[in-house]
């Protein structure tokens, strides 16, 4: 008889473990040092993020396996946009005390954010559903976006503004702010910047930036 733990292996399920996987590359790719190459695992690892629900209510799962799924939604959520990022920012350059504090910080409000959506859920009003703070997904999509600036700025400049984002994130994912949850063409919207995103940092490895 197969394991218990191994047939709640859905297509979703495994599609949200392949974002544990983007992550754990992205880590590896920081480690040595090829930032592009970690950056565009981290942009894919939130692009998973955001479609593994897609997948869910395409799919016939059992009841366990939707309870399964929604855990290890956020145990791979605070791999990918908590300590992921964190280890980016650290094998960057952001490794002096007060950088250090701000990573700590940054993954504390990462994790406490995601086990309040696990407490609370979404709220909602007039038929739409809103998170409360920021996403941790949008993680995946401010620091590529921001770290494009790494192209023109010296690192010493773009260790403060990584520095800046890293706690204007934290912050965001924990203020009482509502944010409408997207759908629909916002799906399309995003895999296009995940392309075009894509197309730059393959192009600064290309050239050897």
């Amino acid at each position: 008889m197969s394991s218990p733990i191994l047939r709640q292996v859905d297509l979703p399920n495994a599609f949200t473990l392949s974002g544990l996987m983007l992550s754990l590359l992205s880590v590896i790719f920081a480690i040595q040092e090829q930032f592009c190459a970690a950056i565009i695992c981290m942009i894919y690892a939130g692009l998973t993020d955001m479609l593994d629900g897609v997948v869910a209510r395409q799919t016939q799962r059992t009841e366990l396996q939707s309870k399964v799924g929604k855990q290890l939604d956020s145990i791979v959520d605070v791999c990918s946009f908590g300590f992921a990022p964190a280890i980016f920012a650290y094998c960057f350059g952001l490794q002096d005390p007060l950088s250090i504090a701000v990573l700590i910080f940054y993954i504390g409000m990462n994790a406490l954010r995601l086990a309040y959506f696990n407490s609370t859920g979404l709220s909602e009003s007039e038929g739409e559903e809103y998170f409360t703070g920021l996403p941790v997904t949008y993680a995946a999509m401010f620091i590529p976006l921001t770290f494009t600036a790494s192209f023109v700025l010296s690192n010493s400049t773009m260790k403060l503004v990584m520095n800046g984002l890293y706690l204007l994130l934290a912050i965001a994912m924990i203020i009482d702010f509502k944010m409408l949850k997207i759908r629909g063409i916002w799906y399309g919207i995003f895999a296009l910047g995940a392309l075009a995103l894509t197309a730059v940092y393959g192009w600064a490895i290309a050239v050897g930036i």
